[in-house]
């Protein structure tokens, strides 16, 4: 699987490049909307919420336990699961909000 999550990063990164029209997922209103209803779903007591949304912030920024040089350079290598039970021991919320998602069956 380390094959396919980083052939999927790579033509995820082709894409935005070819096609100027379209918007990085972390840049676009609707997808950042839409995560964020999802969090609420997942994390409803608001003190949950609020950590998640921090770590989801510091996971983009590349900051705090995100910074680490070996967890960058891994970052888009190594299968998501492996990658996250590696390196996220500290962002708890966003590590169980990952395995869930990475759980779910992907349909191509």
């Amino acid at each position: 699987t380390q094959g396919v999550s980083s052939a999927a990063s790579d033509v995820y990164k082709r894409q935005i490049h070819k096609d100027h029209s379209r918007v990085a997922l972390h840049r676009d209103a609707e997808i950042s909307r839409e995560r964020m209803k999802c969090f609420w779903r997942l994390f409803p007591n608001s003190d949950d919420f609020d950590k998640v949304y921090d770590e989801y912030a510091q996971f983009l920024l590349m900051m705090g336990p995100f910074e680490d040089p070996t967890s960058l350079s891994k970052r888009y290598s190594l299968d998501p699961r492996n990658w996250w039970a590696n390196f996220r021991a500290k962002t708890p919320f966003l590590q169980s909000l990952a395995f869930k998602l990475l759980g779910q069956p992907i349909l191509l």
